[in-house]
């Protein structure tokens, strides 16, 4: 039930699947990828030249040395700008996508979201390069206990489609499922995942694979040391690699720069990362073809038994196969407030939920949100989103814990609801109170999953 005449009309769903085929939106989304990548390449040259960011390397043995350096405060924020409002379009349009896709679904409907996953990994990576390069020396880390097993899964499923379209098919070796690490997860899964995408990337398009080959990770450890090692038959060995990687941090106004090869981006920010773990990323021709990259750094690591317990906030990683439709109703109407300035955005997620059975208050920034639980004798779950006029979702969370809305602020569980998804964010979130973390553009099945969890403390006769 919506009972804010700001929610989803039911109209919205219907218009969108009568009127968007499978071409179109594939189409959007390819020139979405177009743009975004102008978009944001004006948004790094228009940084003013700065003096080297990298102390130069010479082995491809030795990691890269990222100082961090003062950027203009004015570039920095209209490429944080141009890119949070090209991922809000691009968000409401997967939005869609996925309705579709749990309704039909489809191999256009996977290639859809696999172009735009495309698209969602080369913004966040310039947005990370960005950060890193800005906040080096005060760069947020939040640490916690991080399954690799769960990690290095979640990595192989998201970057599947891409390894396709390079005739590469994924293979994962792990040394236990048990293991944890205690480090930043967003770090974590960044130096991993831009070094798997820039081994991909690395592989030509120019003619079509007829074969497939297997890009094999593997995973070990060996006390406080973890290895990665990623080996990737159709990769050419490149001496040129190190100063490439290089100059990515090099780019400037003042020097005109051939076309930037993807994969060194990649490179750039999971060799960066490395560094604050005594990290470095090794690559060396393979006997047998290809090339082996190795990723090395150290990690504080406890063994946890098997269990299918979760900690408050976690997610199960997402799996394949045939599931129950993630918007089939809930056995519980629960009373959710849906904080998001974007009207496109509040409209497809009121249909989500409006299938899910649930009721729904809209609230368009922070003080709504305060005002509403101020208000109301209860709320079962707060959508949060992050990046709001008047207050934002971080500002009203925090005032939220702190007690300024009654009793019910301080413990009603809250869902950081965000388009951005980089590094530290999810860190920063939990240091604001906020339970859950949900990138844009939704995933169904975990939105499914946190309203599943609230159901089961809450209510714990009810079977999900």
């Amino acid at each position: 039930m919506l009972v804010d005449d700001r929610g989803a009309d039911p109209w919205i769903y219907r218009v969108i699947v009568a009127s968007l085929n499978s071409l179109t939106v594939l189409l959007l989304v390819l020139f979405m990828v177009l743009l975004g990548g102008v978009v944001l390449l004006v948004g790094l040259l228009l940084r003013k030249p700065k003096p080297e960011v990298l102390a130069p390397i010479l082995k491809e043995e030795e990691p890269v040395l990222a100082e961090a350096t003062r950027v203009d405060q004015a570039s920095t924020a209209l490429f944080a700008t141009l890119s949070h409002e090209l991922r809000t379009p691009l968000n409401g349009l997967l939005g869609v996508a996925q309705i579709m896709q749990e309704e039909a679904p489809s191999d256009d409907g996977v290639a859809i979201e696999g172009c735009a996953r495309h698209m969602l990994a080369v913004i966040g990576a310039m947005v990370n390069l960005s950060k890193i390069q800005a906040e080096w020396d005060d760069l947020p880390e939040y640490r916690e206990w991080v399954n690799l097993y769960d990690l290095m899964e979640q990595i192989k499923k998201d970057l599947v489609f891409r390894a396709d379209l390079r005739g590469l098919k994924l293979e994962l070796s792990h040394q236990d499922k048990s293991l944890r690490l205690r480090g930043d997860g967003d770090h974590l899964r960044a130096i991993v995942e831009n070094a798997i995408l820039g081994s991909i990337e690395s592989v030509s398009l120019v003619r079509i694979p007829t074969e497939k080959k297997v890009l094999q990770i593997t995973w070990r450890t060996d006390g406080v040391d973890v290895k990665v090692d990623i080996v990737n038959p159709r990769e050419e060995p490149s001496q040129e690699r190190q100063q490439q990687i290089q100059e990515v941090f090099q780019m400037t106004t003042g020097v005109n720069h051939a076309r930037l090869q993807m994969e060194y981006l990649y490179w750039a920010v999971s060799s960066a990362l490395l560094e604050r773990y005594k990290g470095v990323m090794y690559a060396n021709p393979y006997e047998a073809g290809g090339v082996h990259t190795q990723l090395s750094f150290e990690m504080e690591q406890m063994q946890a038994s098997a269990s299918g317990a979760l900690p408050t906030g976690g997610l199960r990683l997402d799996q394949g196969g045939k599931s129950s439709k993630s918007m089939l109703a809930l056995p519980v109407c629960l009373s959710l407030i849906v904080a998001e300035d974007d009207p496109i955005a509040r409209k497809v997620m009121g249909t989500i939920l409006g299938h899910m059975k649930q009721e729904v208050v809209f609230a368009t920034n922070g003080q709504e949100v305060i005002d509403l639980v101020q208000e109301s004798k209860g709320f079962d779950l707060i959508l949060m989103d992050i990046d709001m006029p008047i207050m934002d979702g971080v500002a009203a969370s925090l005032a939220l814990r702190n007690g300024e809305a009654g009793e019910l602020g301080k413990h009603v569980p809250i869902v950081a609801v965000t388009a951005f998804g980089v590094l530290s964010d999810e860190g920063k979130f939990k240091r604001a109170g906020m339970n859950y973390f949900l990138p844009k553009p939704v995933n169904l099945k975990k939105l499914r999953e946190v309203l599943q969890e609230v159901i089961r403390r809450d209510r714990p006769g009810v079977k999900t």
